[in-house]
């Protein structure tokens, strides 16, 4: 059940095998690339105690819980950010022969939206990952906690600030960005692509929303190739309501139960 930490993080939401870069700006036109590095929004749509709870269902049965939470403000290397962090946990049920815990935690600078550190924790079945970047944007390197120093993009994103990230940009039906990402010692590009807009009604409401797909390339904390779907809100929140994604047998849906709003709508970096 890999897929439990997968379709909670794009994400992970956008946990996807990698972190990102500079993808930052409007979404242009289709097959465009976003390379300014500034949010689409003057104001960043979530805030310190946003906090979103998905039932994770594997078919008709329900494996269990993830959530992603805007917790606090922290300094990282002497900047402001943001301290998130995604978790998916599998139900007693499923823990009897697949047990999940995760947790996944992004510094995202105040200003920029860049990733300034990214830590994982994964425990599945028997499979166990600790993980842990500061990532040096004027200096262009990544510090990982074993001493390892990779070479990265200005304005690098980790696998959760870029599904943050996204939720800043102006999503328009039928356009695309890139989003350059790093993780596993590696960058990647991240293509985001909207498809549209849809009614989609989860046990936390019914919502007016964007689909969003990720083309996600390379391992990480996705292990399998599979297609991942994102229903975003079209009102300035942006919330994620739903994600689907398919794995070598079935599909996990991960469904919005529960949320609470953050303190306010800060604004944004300089534009």
């Amino acid at each position: 059940m890999n897929g439990l930490l997968r379709i909670v993080t794009f994400l992970g939401c956008w946990l996807v095998p990698a972190g990102a870069s500079v993808a930052m700006g409007a979404l242009a036109a289709t097959d465009s690339a976003v390379s300014d590095p500034k949010p689409a929004y003057a104001r960043v749509p979530y805030a310190p105690g946003e906090f979103l709870l998905f039932s994770i269902d594997y078919g008709p049965v329900n494996a269990g819980e993830a959530s992603l939470e805007v917790r606090d403000m922290v300094e990282s290397d002497g900047r402001l950010c943001y301290r998130v962090e995604s978790k998916a946990i599998s139900n007693r049920f499923f823990s009897a022969f697949y047990m999940v815990r995760d947790k996944v935690v992004s510094h995202i600078d105040a200003e920029t939206l860049f990733s300034r550190y990214f830590s994982k924790r994964l425990r599945e079945g028997d499979y166990r990952k600790n993980i842990a970047i500061r990532f040096d944007h004027e200096a262009g390197v990544a510090h990982y906690a074993d001493r390892r120093e990779l070479e990265i993009p200005f304005g690098v994103h980790d696998i959760l600030s870029a599904f943050y990230f996204v939720r800043t940009m102006d999503l328009q039906p039928g356009a695309s960005a890139f989003i350059h990402t790093h993780s596993s010692h590696k960058n990647y590009d991240l293509e985001v692509i909207v498809h549209g807009r849809e009614t989609v009604s989860v046990p936390a409401g019914t919502f007016d929303c964007f689909k969003v797909e990720p083309i996600i390339l390379g391992e990480g904390l996705f292990q399998f190739e599979g297609k991942l779907t994102i229903w975003l809100t079209a009102d300035e929140r942006r919330l994620p309501v739903l994600m689907k994604t398919k794995v070598k047998v079935g599909a996990i849906d991960a469904s919005l139960k529960e949320f609470t709003m953050g303190e306010t709508l800060p604004e944004a970096g300089p534009r």
